[in-house]
């Protein structure tokens, strides 16, 4: 089976007013996968493969006081794996880079292996393949968790942190050629923190440790979903709304969604301005064709734009407004490459 995927640039602007020169806008920024999925590969199912564990040899929930410290191991989530399964194949599938995700009911696992990081056998990954036509398997092989939960008292009032940590091992398995594609070992760690008058106001301000794992079970889905799929980010960028009267116009159209008319504006004003208004618009019209998915043109305006600084003295402009001109342009030089990996994900050609 063979499928081309298809991705689109898309943009989710919020404007920061202010009385500075520039303003801001949020933009949502596709980008690659960490790893390279063969665009063959249309469907895939996940598997619970992992021992459920037990926490019998490690401390699991770790509390430390301020006048003493001790471990709470009977607070466990026996389904940690399945809702790691379940959060990675709904965030998978909201993803829409497979036509589909399927989930295999119940847990591979034989609790007699000795060995809890032991693949799927052939045979069960071939069964998977066939019963759910699937050109790959993603496979959850391992996966271990635990808390501290910590209150430091403080002059004023304790303060309480809590950590919810994760290790799980996952692999892909590739039915097209009965290979394993990737093998991945991934650490996560999330936290909370509040403050209270006394250690039960400062314990209460966190959630419990249940749901503080049941949450890393989640967190743990999620992030592996980025590992193997394209996401989307949210990025914030600058412009320039100031030191020419046309930049305001110009704010007012994108405001709106207009971009190509701004960019118009901004390259009469790049053409027709002093040094400085050239630089500034030369920047913005960076930020317009990055907007409208135009990579290249994009870092090549960065580059006018940095040109154009290089002719201001340090009373004209500050080096701070020149080097995020810089950093703009080598951001972008990433984007183009971004752009590349993309298209091999998703099956484009140029």
């Amino acid at each position: 089976m063979y499928r081309v995927r298809k991705w689109i640039f898309g943009v989710l602007i919020v404007f920061l007013s202010g009385c500075a020169s520039y303003s801001t806008i949020e933009l949502d920024v596709l980008k690659p996968a960490e790893i390279e999925i063969p665009v063959e590969i249309a469907s895939v199912v996940v598997v619970d493969n992992a021992r459920p564990f037990n926490g019998s040899d490690s401390a699991v929930n770790k509390i430390i006081l301020p006048d003493r410290k001790y471990s709470v191991d009977t607070i466990r989530v026996e389904d940690f794996g399945k809702r790691v399964i379940e959060s990675f194949s709904a965030t998978l599938e909201s993803k829409q880079f497979f036509d589909s995700v399927h989930v295999a009911k119940g847990s591979f696992k034989n609790p007699a292996l000795e060995n809890p990081l032991s693949p799927l056998s052939a045979f069960e990954i071939d069964s998977l393949l066939r019963h759910y036509n699937a050109q790959a398997v993603i496979s959850l092989d391992y996966y271990d968790y635990g808390t501290t939960l910590r209150i430091t008292d403080t002059p004023d009032f304790y303060y309480s942190t809590l950590d919810a940590r994760s290790n799980s091992y996952w692999r892909i398995h590739n039915g097209l050629n009965g290979e394993i594609m990737d093998v991945h070992f991934q650490r996560d760690t999330i936290f909370w923190e509040g403050a209270g008058l006394s250690l039960m106001e400062a314990a209460e301000e966190l959630p419990s440790i249940r749901k503080a794992l049941e949450m890393a079970a989640q967190h743990a889905g999620e992030k592996y979903a980025d590992y193997v799929a394209p996401g989307w980010n949210s990025e914030v960028r600058r412009y320039y709304t100031h030191g020419h009267p046309l930049f305001f116009r110009a704010s007012e159209l994108i405001a709106g969604g207009n971009w190509e008319e701004a960019n118009r504006i901004w390259y009469h004003v790049y053409e027709n301005g002093s040094d400085k208004q050239r630089a500034r618009a030369a920047f913005n019209l960076a930020l317009g064709m990055e907007v409208l998915g135009e990579f290249r043109e994009a870092a090549a305006w960065a580059y006018r734009s940095i040109e154009a600084y290089k002719e201001l003295g340090a009373l004209s402009v500050s080096q701070m407004e020149k080097d995020i001109s810089t950093q703009y342009y080598t951001h972008l030089a990433v984007r183009i490459q971004e752009k590349k990996k993309l298209d091999e994900q998703y099956g484009i050609e140029e």
